[in-house]
């Protein structure tokens, strides 16, 4: 802007002793403003920390993506892995199996447990997923066939403890004497684990990658091969590479596609709470309409004087519409000044604690600051302040000097 509409929007937001009622709308319009960035940015951080932090927590816990066979059980699984090993980008790739079945105790009457089982190889299940860091007494790396780890939770459920012996009927049927029956086994309790997601720690079970093959009769074939990448955002470059790699007879999942509708959900809270939180700003507008106005109402005869000493209706324009953008940037200033250390501050301390019982996979409230929301919620209240001083600008503006003289 040049200097004449500047140092004019400036002398105006300044206004003397008859003016205090417009100097109090103009601090409304400001606060208004800061109140709905502060707003918009908490809520923005939250809902991207919660996103982040679940999806973080997930691919923790399991591999970032799942390779299988068309065909079922994957033919060369030797083979296979190696290929994958050799992909750029991955870290570590291992053998599963999975099963569902019923867990008991022997010596109880208590109804069986369902559950699902997870087949590993105990020498790199470690390497794609986090999950086995919580399993005690012993590391992963020791469990042995015919031995079980089971989660925290279905252990107190069941009252089990390491050494117990527990049986487990797989939804794999085998002619017997009696007709189809499920096959059963006797498994060891050799560990407990505690991933703090409750749905591994009520329902899951790890055994030996070799129990689950003498028991499905495959020979050494995994069913499929979880693959750990280099980070989260690396998946999408590194799936592509391994499938091709692998060739067209296998296909690939990860988390993301599996729990797409959970993820959209978030994204979708995120910016509805945005909107809703936003109306603070679009109030705040009315407020720098009102004050203008009446400010163009007050300085009719300044603004007649003005005009008639050559300044031209555009500049008069443009000094009332830079009240209405500089008011919104006070405003956006207090509100970022505010919001952003305060975000920073807490989720680095992690001061705002969650309880167990409501989530008991994530222990604080994270705020998570994203360089593209805050230049949107920046950009926002200032694009609305210039919208909301475009009337009175116009309105004063369209002052016939004369007019104004005359009325004074």
């Amino acid at each position: 802007m040049p200097l004449f509409e500047r140092t004019v929007a400036d002398r105006y937001l300044k206004t003397h002793r008859k003016g205090a009622f417009i100097r109090t709308m103009v601090r409304f319009a400001r606060g208004g403003t800061a109140v709905g960035v502060f707003a918009m940015v908490v809520t923005l951080a939250l809902m991207t920390g919660f996103r982040e932090e679940i999806q973080a927590t997930l691919f923790s816990a399991t591999a970032h993506f799942t390779v299988f066979h068309l065909a079922g059980d994957i033919p060369d699984t030797e083979g296979a892995l190696r290929t994958i090993r050799a992909v750029p980008g991955v870290k570590a790739a291992s053998p599963i199996r999975m099963e569902k079945g019923l867990l008991r105790r022997p010596d109880s009457e208590m109804p069986p447990e369902a559950v699902v089982v997870k087949a590993v190889d105990p020498a790199t299940a470690h390497g794609t997923s986090s999950i086995f860091d919580s399993i005690k007494p012993l590391p992963i790396e020791q469990l042995k066939e015919g031995e079980i780890v089971l989660g925290k939770e279905l252990a107190q459920r069941m009252s089990l403890r390491v050494g117990d012996t527990v049986a487990l009927a797989l939804f794999r049927l085998e002619l017997g004497l009696g007709g189809q029956q499920p096959k059963v086994a006797a498994f060891r309790v050799a560990g407990v684990f505690h991933s703090h997601i409750a749905e591994y720690d009520k329902a899951w079970a790890f055994i030996h990658l070799g129990d689950a093959m003498r028991i499905a009769k495959a020979e050494g074939r995994a069913e499929m091969i979880e693959v750990r990448a280099s980070g989260i955002d690396a998946i999408a470059e590194v799936k592509p590479r391994v499938l091709e790699a692998l060739g067209s007879a296998y296909l690939a999942t990860d988390l993301r596609e599996s729990n797409r509708s959970l993820f959209a959900a978030l994204i979708i809270e995120k910016w509805l709470f945005t909107a809703v939180l936003s109306l603070l700003v679009l109030v705040a507008a009315f407020n720098i309409v009102a004050s203008l106005v009446l400010l163009v109402t007050e300085k009719r005869r300044d603004l007649g004087v003005l005009l008639a000493l050559g300044a031209t209706p555009r500049q008069i324009q443009r000094l009332f519409e830079l009240q209405g953008l500089r008011i919104g940037a006070v405003g956006t200033a207090w509100g970022l000044g505010l919001s952003v250390p305060l975000c920073l501050i807490l989720d680095h301390f992690r001061l705002l604690r969650l309880p167990a019982a409501v989530y008991d996979f994530i222990s604080y409230l994270p705020f998570r600051l994203k360089v593209l929301d805050i230049v949107l919620v920046a950009a926002f209240p200032l694009v609305v302040s210039w919208l909301a001083a475009r009337y009175p600008a116009k309105k004063a503006a369209a002052l016939d000097p004369v007019d104004a003289l005359r009325a004074e």
